[in-house]
């Protein structure tokens, strides 16, 4: 199960140039007085990098530790002084939220965050970010309208909630429209399923509460648990005709006669046995490849396939997004349109990454890769032809 729920973490991204757009669409639609955070940013860039800022600030973890390095620096950046700034603005003053800032200066959400009438924010302090997977920080400053704009929305909740409020409460909806769940238990609040929790609460500014808090959270689009239920079953869905009966029994675009309508990657999105897939190209940033190529052979292995891959390699993978997982996903794509017939008469194919893939046919098995087989054949889209098959396929320069 952990492999289905990392796989469809990947889904998320497909709504990231959503989220982007929205926060842009915000940007534009607020007027505040308050300087912006990404003036801040921007002036503070060319003097210091974030490993910099990270060197002192990231070892201030425990509550005491914090409010003495807080209320030690500069005034604006005090408990008190932050009362009198918006939240983006006032989160820059203080010397324990500096990668945050650097986080949010990147995604460009200081207007937004600033603009917004109402928020409570959970605010990782620095020790949170040195505690996160380097990789996984790296993939989301390399992603920044992203991302990095899913993962900090996830720390954003639009209405102003005390740690009473929240004590109240099971679940908050957040700026992105994912879930947090919550947990009090004593005086501890737990985010996210114990995530994190909060170190300091109630830290008011003019538009927000903050409560710092000690890890960086992830959000179930990324790590894949609120698609866990429909990976399940999209997994079992193995056999050709159960394939069919699946795919003709869901939306008209994803049928096999819907599917002529659009170009591959958005006749990909629209068939119910290949979400994994989808999520996959959209983590890699294929889609638009894809979709404006002229005509394309694909070998898709559906949900049930990927369901199957080691949850180690897929990890590395999805961890690196433009590298590994481009070079996996590449190796199932053809730069031109062949049919069955056409491969019955090949021994092998040149790859979208050069790399060479053998193909057998015998009868009406189709077997590529030495034992990929072809599970439903031919299945035409606006510019390519889509074999579903039963394995994801690892190039000779990834096994070695």
């Amino acid at each position: 199960m952990k492999s289905r729920k990392v796989l469809k973490g990947a889904l998320a991204l497909a709504a990231l140039s959503m989220v982007a757009a929205a926060c842009g669409d915000d940007k534009e639609a607020t007027t505040t007085t308050v300087a912006p955070v990404e003036s801040t940013m921007d002036t503070m860039a060319p003097e210091t990098t974030m490993g910099e800022e990270m060197v002192s600030s990231a070892e201030i973890c425990d509550a005491d530790a914090i409010v003495a390095a807080v209320e030690g620096g500069d005034e604006e950046g005090t408990l008190a002084g932050m009362t009198d700034d918006p939240v983006a603005t006032a989160a820059s003053n203080n010397p324990v939220l500096t990668t945050l800032v650097t986080a949010v200066g990147a995604a460009g959400l200081g207007d937004t965050l600033n603009g917004a009438e109402a928020l409570t924010v959970f605010a990782p302090t620095d020790c949170a970010f040195a505690a996160l997977d380097p990789a996984t920080l790296e993939a989301a400053l390399a992603d920044p309208t992203g991302l990095l704009t899913t993962v900090l929305g996830f720390h954003v909740i639009p209405e102003r909630l005390s740690s009473e409020d929240l004590a109240g409460m099971t679940e908050v909806t957040t700026f992105t429209g994912e879930v947090l769940s919550l947990e009090a238990m004593g005086g501890t609040i737990s985010l996210a399923g114990g995530q994190a929790s909060v170190v300091i609460p109630d830290i008011q500014t003019a538009n927000a509460t903050v409560h710092l808090i000690d890890n960086v959270l992830l959000p179930p689009s990324v790590t894949g648990e609120e698609m866990e239920e429909e990976m399940t079953s999209s997994a079992e869905i193995c056999e050709a005709d159960d394939i069919v009966a699946a795919v003709e029994g869901g939306a008209e675009e994803g049928t096999l006669a819907g599917m002529t309508d659009d170009p591959v990657a958005t006749a990909a999105s629209n068939n119910p046995v290949l979400t994994t897939l989808v999520a996959a190209v959209t983590a890699a940033g294929l889609g638009d490849t894809l979709n404006g190529a002229e005509a394309l052979t694909v070998f898709a292995p559906t949900d049930c396939a990927f369901a199957a891959l080691d949850p180690a390699t897929l990890e590395a993978a999805l961890a690196d997004p433009s590298g590994l997982l481009t070079t996996v996903l590449g190796f199932h794509v053809i730069p031109e349109r062949l049919s069955a017939a056409d491969l019955a008469g090949v021994t092998e194919l040149t790859t979208f990454t050069g790399e060479i893939l053998p193909v057998m046919v015998e009868g009406d098995v189709i077997t590529v890769n030495g034992t990929t087989m072809v599970v439903i054949g031919e299945i035409q889209t606006a510019n390519a032809t889509v074999y579903l098959v039963d394995s994801v396929m690892l190039p000779p320069s990834v096994t070695g």
